[in-house]
């Protein structure tokens, strides 16, 4: 499943669970526990489709976010 199918997932369980009406309190606790083990697990599959967290940038075209100039030097291999 890719991420954004994941994510639908996510979407429609929790429409469906907002559309529910309940008639006791034994039922909407019931429901509730078994909604939020689907969102868990629907979560935990999300996670490893979404990777590492993108690290951020000095910025671009050589100004810094604060707006100083930098350059880049990239380093030699070892011998």
């Amino acid at each position: 499943m890719s991420a954004h199918a994941t994510v639908t997932a996510i979407e429609q369980e929790a429409a469906a669970f907002c559309r529910r009406r309940f008639r006791d309190q034994a039922e909407y606790l019931e429901a509730k526990d078994s909604h939020c083990k689907r969102i868990a697990a629907l979560v935990r599959q999300l996670w490893p489709q979404l990777g590492t967290v993108e690290k951020r940038t000095f910025g671009q075209s050589g100004v810094s976010e604060k707006g100083k100039p930098f350059t880049v030097a990239r380093r030699r291999r070892a011998a």
